[in-house]
């Protein structure tokens, strides 16, 4: 009989559960957008990922809750009892609409915060960078292709009752540019949507994914990779011109602005001097064709600037008729022929949820900005930026599924960031 006592296998290393969590789910939303849209299926595939995402936080026990989730977690439950606000049927089924898309944009944000080094900076940024690319792609092609509207398969299947309301049926049958040509103006203005509803849509998201194509330039490891980002920034000039879009380009400066005072605050030479030649050379381009008299006339025969003056005025003015829980939606105007509480995030969310529900959202999405301020390396203070911008042109602009998720995956990678989760400092 042997005395010698048998060796026994080592116990294998505790999984950590937030590494267990796989990237797919959010990826899937962001690579698989151009797929989404062209079937008309961008909330569904969300709703569906999202039920997959929450499914793996349970299972794992891995949902990791930080300051600045609070807030966003506070405010979707907020406008559950706005509902109770709703008068028609159409009104309720585009509050369920918005409802479904903040619980898709929340429960990414959630995720990507819990998420280990499988769903890393770098594969955000990259995922973000490729949708950066499908919305300068879809500008060129609606500036081809301007009368052209997408027949999608779901929209085919949706009733006519639904898709006689212009806003459905922007949604579900997409035209890839939006021509206007106001009244006395000697011009047609062709301002490139795809792929989203709308020209506003598509200049909020250029200003939102722009900084984050420079943050893919500043990690990307291959040189091709970098030389495509290079040629999108040219690219996108002309569909950006052609939106004739004040708001986008004073973003876009306010985001390069922001950048260059920080980097210059840190003395790194280099990147300011690149960044501010190329700011340079795009401006000088944009005015050697005819931005400012592109935009003096749209603005001179579209009015728009007295309108949403006059717009912002009736929704405040109307919220203070049910200052708590809102209205649920927006709802026509009884001045003009638009509805009140759109032309601006800001706004819907105080007509539609009260107060208190733009209170907490601009708690979530201010100090998140403020709180992740430091950005320590290049990368992140470019990230950064969007926040920034984010945070200026929700007064103006409105925003949809991937603008939100935009918006939501940057502040999840800074916080995640900010408060030590990232067990890789380079963000790989």
């Amino acid at each position: 009989m042997s005395t010698r006592l048998e060796e026994r296998p080592a116990a294998p290393a505790p999984v950590d559960a937030h590494e267990a969590l796989p990237a797919w789910p959010v990826l899937t939303l962001v690579w698989g957008f151009p797929v989404f849209w062209a079937l008309g299926a961008t909330v569904i595939a969300g709703v569906l990922l999202t039920v997959v995402m929450l499914s793996y936080l349970a299972h794992y026990r891995a949902t990791r809750l930080v300051p600045g989730v609070y807030a966003f977690t506070a405010f979707v439950v907020w406008i559950v009892p706005c509902a109770m606000m709703l008068d028609s049927t159409s009104r309720a089924m585009g509050y369920a609409y918005r409802l479904s898309i903040l619980l898709i944009v929340g429960t990414a944000l959630v995720y990507t915060v819990s998420a280990g080094s499988r769903l890393s900076r770098r594969r955000i940024v990259n995922a973000l960078t490729f949708l950066w690319f499908v919305t300068i792609v879809g500008g060129l092609v609606g500036m081809l292709l301007p009368e052209v509207r997408l027949s999608t398969p779901v929209g085919m299947l949706l009733p006519e009752s639904l898709t006689h309301n212009e806003y459905v049926h922007d949604l579900f049958f997409p035209p890839l540019a939006e021509v206007q040509h106001p009244f006395g103006s000697p011009t047609t203005f062709v301002r490139p949507s795809a792929p989203f509803p709308y020209a506003n849509s598509w200049g909020v998201a250029l200003v939102l994914l722009t900084p984050v194509a420079v943050a893919g330039f500043l990690q990307a490891r291959s040189r091709l990779l970098r030389g495509a980002i290079v040629l999108g920034l040219a690219a996108m000039i002309a569909p950006a011109m052609a939106t004739s879009n004040r708001g986008m380009f004073g973003a876009l400066l306010l985001a390069a602005v922001y950048v260059v005072v920080r980097l210059a605050i840190r003395d790194r030479a280099a990147p300011v001097l690149t960044i501010a030649v190329l700011g340079v050379a795009g401006g000088i381009v944009l005015l050697a064709n005819g931005l400012v008299a592109q935009i003096s006339t749209r603005q001179q025969y579209g009015d728009s600037s007295g309108t949403r003056l006059r717009l912002y005025d009736e929704t405040f003015r109307r919220t203070l008729e049910s200052p708590l829980l809102g209205h649920g939606a927006p709802r026509p105007s009884t001045e003009q022929a638009i509805s009140v509480g759109t032309q601006g995030y800001v706004w819907m969310l105080m007509f539609s949820f009260g107060f208190v529900g733009l209170a907490l959202f601009l708690t979530f999405l201010w100090g998140t900005t403020l709180r992740t301020w430091r950005a320590p390396g290049d990368v992140d203070l470019v990230l950064h930026s969007t926040l920034v911008v984010a945070s200026v042109v929700i007064v103006v602009y409105g925003m949809d599924v991937m603008q939100l998720l935009t918006i939501m995956l940057v502040a999840a990678v800074l916080l995640r960031r900010r408060h030590g989760i990232d067990r890789d400092p380079t963000g790989g």
